[in-house]
């Protein structure tokens, strides 16, 4: 799959053939995503498959589910064969819809487009579905799959599902375990002290963080993921934070991980935060996390 940034709109002729794109900001690229991608796929009949998309949100969000590089790889794996990325500078904020029509769609050539129903452009967010389908022959209008409860399966949905610590449940949706990369740092080595050494992961995105509390997770380093349990909280044991911090316990792993960059794959909800009466029901409450740790994953196995 081949990434290209886009900036400059003058001169945007890129020789694609037959000319499938799929629009879209695709936070989580969740199933519902992937459902509308695999579709257009079904349709490019052997032309080129693109998906065009943006560096960042057009709109103010408070937290997002993936970065770009996994994004990156989720569209890799669903087929894609170009992956196309806005650059969402001011110049471009100010585009107006039928702007960014004439001068970004047009003149990519097209020849289908793809969509979910609730897609909107140019400035202020004025261009919906039914312009494109005025200003294009063949438009695509896929609804995204819809929940237990009939409802759409949205980014939105996802963000307040892991907000409240509905892991398993945000999972489905995403089609995937919720995922933080990041680098770990020095914490306050309150881990260690207890007798379970744990990495401080600083995320390298504004990610939704899940709901204080601890998890079944797993972590990858250096390609090899380990069963983990990870707490996200202000330690009010022991050492009170001022903001939550994400410390990861790495079963089975020795060494040392200051400096290294991570994935952490959200598995479970396991406990609540709460406040210990003693370091000594703290150091069992982590104990019996562990052990409930290694039963999940005796059973869900690690991939």
């Amino acid at each position: 799959m081949k990434v290209v940034f886009l900036k400059n709109f003058n001169d945007l002729d890129l020789n694609l053939k037959n000319l499938s794109l799929v629009l879209g900001y695709f936070d989580g690229v969740h199933i519902g995503h992937s459902q509308l991608i695999s579709f257009a796929k079904s349709m490019s009949e052997g032309g080129d498959l693109a998906v065009l998309t943006f560096d960042k949100p057009l709109k103010s969000i408070e937290g997002c589910l993936t970065n770009l590089d996994t994004k990156k790889e989720i569209m890799k794996s669903l087929g894609v064969d170009y992956l196309l990325v806005i650059v969402c500078d001011d110049n471009f904020k100010k585009m107006s819809y039928v702007n960014f029509i004439n001068k970004v769609l047009k003149a990519l050539k097209p020849t289908k487009l793809f969509c979910g129903p609730d897609f909107r452009y140019g400035y202020g967010a004025q261009g919906d579905v039914q312009f494109l389908k005025e200003r294009f022959n063949d438009v695509y209008v896929l609804n995204y799959v819809n929940d237990h409860y009939g409802n759409k399966i949205s980014s939105s949905e996802i963000k307040d599902l892991i907000l409240e610590g509905k892991i398993t449940e945000a999972n489905r949706w995403l089609g995937r375990e919720y995922m933080i990369t990041g680098i770990v740092s020095h914490g306050k080595s309150n881990g260690k002290t207890l007798g379970f050494p744990t990495a401080n992961l600083i995320p390298d995105t504004n990610y939704v963080i899940p709901k204080n509390g601890v998890y079944a997770t797993r972590c990858k380093v250096d390609g090899v993921i380990y069963p983990s349990i990870t707490n996200i909280g202000t330690h009010p044991t022991i050492n009170e934070l001022l903001v939550p911090s994400i410390e990861t316990f790495l079963i089975g792993y020795e060494g040392n991980l200051y400096g290294e960059e991570i994935s952490l794959y959200f598995d479970e909800f396991l406990r609540e935060e709460q406040k210990f009466n003693s370091i000594d029901e703290l150091k069992a409450a982590i104990e019996k996390n562990k052990e409930d740790a290694i039963h999940y994953f005796k059973f869900n196995k690690i991939r």
